[in-house]
């Protein structure tokens, strides 16, 4: 598995820090390979975290780029260190706002993780995923997070269990679309370059090649160094 199957207090708009990216979680990620750097991230932040809900879910996001990057090497001790952490502090978050859909959105998304290391859990997991995705997105609709996370839910779901490619791509779009609405949200935020990157794959499975070869090479723009492109989907667009 080169990469993660499922990636994603206020809203975005309402943490400008955040909107506008963070420069050492882009860092961390463009060298995802490095999970040091990951690790790094999350224990500073934890010092920051105790009683400011900003840097709490900026933590979380932490936590889940770190629990992503994990899935690269398949490391899964190194997931299993930081998974339970991860649960408690979302479900911290959701607990304390309980209408914000991105925690939501970021908690199904590491159910996701957590189940395609071990299948079985899907059985325990599944529909808490499902069930907290779609929550998600009924409260926060407008959030780019949320519909990269539902984008990703259904990209990488089977079809039997409610997966979708072009409601996939089309939710793709939407999370693109709303990034780029807001253009001070784009500077080193990596999770916009990671839109781009499994935009671009969903097409590729569609068949869609110049559709994401355009995407790849739009990433590639922002960011010459973006390696997981540059070296490994780029090539199988063109």
């Amino acid at each position: 598995m080169n990469r993660p199957l499922l990636l994603f207090v206020f809203t975005l708009s309402c943490l400008p820090g955040l909107a506008q990216g963070d420069p050492s979680s882009y860092h961390a990620y463009i060298n995802s390979t490095q999970k040091e750097i990951w690790k790094k991230e999350v224990n500073e932040k934890k010092f920051a975290a105790k009683d400011d809900k900003k840097t709490q879910f900026e933590l979380a996001l932490s936590q889940y780029g770190l629990l992503a990057a994990t899935m690269a090497d398949q490391d899964e001790d190194m997931f299993d260190d930081y998974y339970d952490e991860t649960v408690d502090n979302l479900e911290a978050i959701i607990k304390a706002n309980k209408g914000w859909g991105e925690p939501k959105a970021l908690l199904s998304a590491v159910y996701g993780l957590q189940i395609a290391y071990s299948s079985m859990m899907g059985m325990f997991l599944g529909s808490k995923s499902s069930n907290l995705i779609e929550k998600a997105k009924e409260q926060s609709p407008q959030s780019p997070l949320v519909m990269k996370l539902y984008a990703n839910s259904k990209f990488f779901t089977p079809e039997m269990f409610g997966g979708d490619l072009d409601e996939a791509i089309s939710s793709y779009n939407k999370c693109l679309q709303l990034y780029e609405s807001q253009p001070n949200q784009l500077d080193n935020n990596w999770l916009y370059l990671d839109a781009l990157a499994f935009a671009g794959q969903a097409y590729l499975k569609k068949g869609e090649k110049e559709k994401a070869r355009q995407l790849f090479e739009k990433a590639l723009k922002i960011e010459p160094d973006f390696m997981w492109v540059k070296q490994g989907l780029l090539p199988k667009a063109l």
